[in-house]
């Protein structure tokens, strides 16, 4: 076994248990093939971890179904995350970021729902035109004009059908950087002083 591999956060908790229990570094270290270093990191790390679940004092229940924890759990595997409560946490901790509404975009869509409105107005008077005519029995007065509101909405859906999809997907790339830079820390490949020092 690898003495670079990175412990998981079961790993780490049992290892700082035993230490406590009284277990030396050295039996540590060769019972799970890794350095001392790493013994003392995970000491270290479950030291930090109580006291900050100290200045944690509220608990949250949540119930959910199998198919939703698969799902959640397969998509932090997609991160190389195996701790729930960690990337739970990390994910409240950007919240602000991560639920903040897209002004952006709804500015764009209130841009797009007024030029909808003003075409859609032309258009209701030509079907309103129609219908008056047909009730009277009078020649249908479809002019050049009539079809070119009908051409100008039918360019402005699909013209709105592409601006939408482009907005959802660039909106969908900006979540997905700002949940990656929540769980950033808790991805096994994570680096740095606060990944080396059990922080992370």
């Amino acid at each position: 076994m690898s003495r670079g591999r990175k412990l998981t956060e079961t790993e780490r908790l049992s290892i700082a248990k035993e230490r406590a229990q009284g277990i030396a570094a050295a039996d540590l270290a060769a019972r799970h093939g890794v350095s001392l270093k790493s013994v003392y990191n995970a000491v270290n790390h479950a030291r930090d971890r109580k006291r900050a679940n100290g200045s944690r004092p509220k608990v949250i229940g949540l119930r959910v179904s199998a198919r939703e924890l698969e799902r959640f759990d397969a998509a932090l595997e997609g991160f190389g995350i195996t701790n729930r409560t960690e990337a739970l946490r990390a994910l409240m901790a950007a919240a602000d970021r991560i639920l903040k509404p897209d002004e952006k975009m709804a500015c764009q869509l209130e841009v797009m729902s007024a030029r909808i409105n003003r075409v859609g107005n032309n258009v209701n008077q030509v079907a309103r035109r129609m219908n008056e005519a047909k009730l009277r029995g009078e020649p249908l007065p479809y002019s050049a004009q009539s079809q070119a509101h009908m051409r100008e909405l039918a360019e402005l859906v699909f013209e709105m059908a592409d601006q939408i999809q482009d907005m959802f997907r660039a909106r969908r790339g900006e979540l997905e950087l700002e949940v990656g830079r929540a769980l950033a820390h808790l991805r096994p490949d994570a680096t740095g002083e606060g990944a080396e020092n059990g922080t992370g």
